[in-house]
């Protein structure tokens, strides 16, 4: 790949390998100096034994510049790059460490509905949109296009340690990484991550960001395949901006922590190395969580617990091309709402019922035909914790989350020390609600990943 570099008046052309060396320069300057371009810094003509000496002097400014990682020069949005693996990507900003101060002290508090303390972020970002091919599982491997992001701590480095972050349930098609201004989780993972010397990356999902799919909530394998070729597509971008990344962390919050053990599963079976995993407030078993709302509701569980069946089941239906399913499982009075609110049509929001009985048809309340319906077969096989795990796993809970009871964030513990395996750790974070559980959780991941 060819682009252009411009030095005062003077075009130089670079390679993705870099700046040509001392020769090219000579290559590149001497028609400019054959047609008189001999300008002294006063304005008057070079003497003819300057010019060899300006030649030599712009040269090694080049040879210096091509040196720095690609994304140290890079200064504003351009056109998207495309490298060798087919994958793209593009400048989105710069976000300097007063912003990233701001998301730590001011807009976290605000999101999370509690005060954290956190590290201060000591280095500028810069944000990186990708997108890459990838292919749906469940739909017999068929072609499609995701979206994800990329941030690279803006220190003029060459190395750092990654985190790829899978994000929780949204409700905007466009509220994830690589749009992360309109994403606050994502935006404290970049404070207290790429702020402090990490790379952070992170899958959009599929049916969110910029793919044209409709959305794959709890599709297990889609996730896992989203978030590995993102992976493998965030190494590609590293490349080029000439990034090494010797050390991988995966962490998640919400669904977020699902998709991460998920993920974890996925790496591990194709031998890719990850150093350490963190979820907070993971439903790591999808039907345990979704039985526990029909039959043993509690007084402070979430209003928004309905909006989990109706994107589970419209997503079920499309994934796994069962017709109707969602249909089976909601009833004809909200059915139409329920759809838009899956498509991201326009809706009202505030019709959708806060009570399950209201929108869910009364026959899944029979804890027998929920599990022996097709929804419920699906919903079963929702599970990312039953293997042996490998790599050292800590799963935060909080006591008071409105979305994940307390057992439920201890499960992947549970399942693992039954079997002998001592490798995953459950990690109380006091009386938290579901976001305040991440709030919590954020610097407790980095002062462990720190570590390691």
């Amino acid at each position: 790949m060819i682009s252009e570099l411009t030095y005062g008046n003077v075009a130089v052309n670079r390679s993705s390998d870099g700046v040509s060396g001392a020769a090219g320069q000579h290559a590149i300057f001497t028609p400019l100096l054959q047609k008189g371009w001999m300008p002294s810094h006063d304005g008057r003509a070079l003497a003819p034994g300057d010019v060899d000496v300006l030649i030599r002097i712009l040269a090694l400014v080049a040879i210096a510049l091509a040196a720095l990682p690609r994304a140290a020069m890079a200064q504003a949005p351009a056109a998207p790059i495309r490298v060798a693996s087919g994958v793209h990507y593009e400048f989105l900003a710069r976000w300097d460490v007063d912003q990233l101060n701001r998301i730590l002290t001011v807009d976290t508090p605000k999101f999370a509905g509690i005060t954290v303390t956190y590290s201060p972020a000591r280095n500028a970002v810069r944000l990186y949109r990708v997108s890459y091919p990838s292919v749906i599982p469940e739909r017999g491997n068929r072609p499609t296009v995701a979206t994800g992001l990329v941030a690279v701590p803006d220190t003029g480095g060459a190395s750092f340690p990654m985190v790829s972050y899978q994000h929780g349930t949204v409700y905007g098609k466009q509220e994830v990484p690589s749009f992360p201004e309109q994403s606050p989780e994502t935006q404290l993972m970049l404070a207290q991550f790429a702020g402090q010397g990490y790379v952070v990356v992170g899958a959009d999902y599929f049916g969110l960001g910029g793919s044209a799919e409709p959305e794959g909530y709890m599709v297990k394998g889609s996730h896992q395949q989203a978030t590995y070729d993102m992976l493998m597509a965030a190494r590609a971008v590293l490349a080029d901006l000439r990034i090494t990344t010797p050390k991988l962390f995966l962490s998640g919050w919400s669904q977020g922590g699902f998709v991460t053990l998920a993920m974890l599963e996925k790496l591990e079976s194709a031998g890719v190395p990850v150093q350490a995993a963190v979820t907070a407030s993971a439903p790591a078993d999808v039907f345990v969580a979704l039985n526990g709302f029909l039959n043993f509701p509690r007084k402070i569980d979430a209003s928004w617990v309905p909006t989990l069946f109706i994107l589970s089941s419209f997503s079920f239906e499309n994934y796994y091309g069962v017709p109707g399913l969602a249909r089976s499982v909601l009833t004809d009075d909200y059915f139409e709402l329920s759809r838009k609110a899956y498509e991201r049509l326009p809706f009202d929001a505030g019709a959708v019922p806060t009570e399950l009985r209201k929108i869910i048809r009364p026959e899944y309340f029979d804890p027998q035909f929920f599990a022996n319906s097709a929804y419920g077969r699906l919903v079963a096989a929702a599970q990312a914790y039953r293997w042996v795990v490998k790599t050292p796993v800590r799963t935060f809970y909080g006591e008071t989350d409105e979305a994940i009871r307390t057992e439920l964030g201890q499960l992947p513990m549970a399942y693992q020390k039954t079997i002998g395996n001592d490798r995953v750790e459950a990690v109380s974070t006091g009386d938290t609600s579901h976001r305040g559980t991440f709030a919590k959780a954020v610097p407790q991941w980095k002062a462990w990943f720190d570590g390691q």
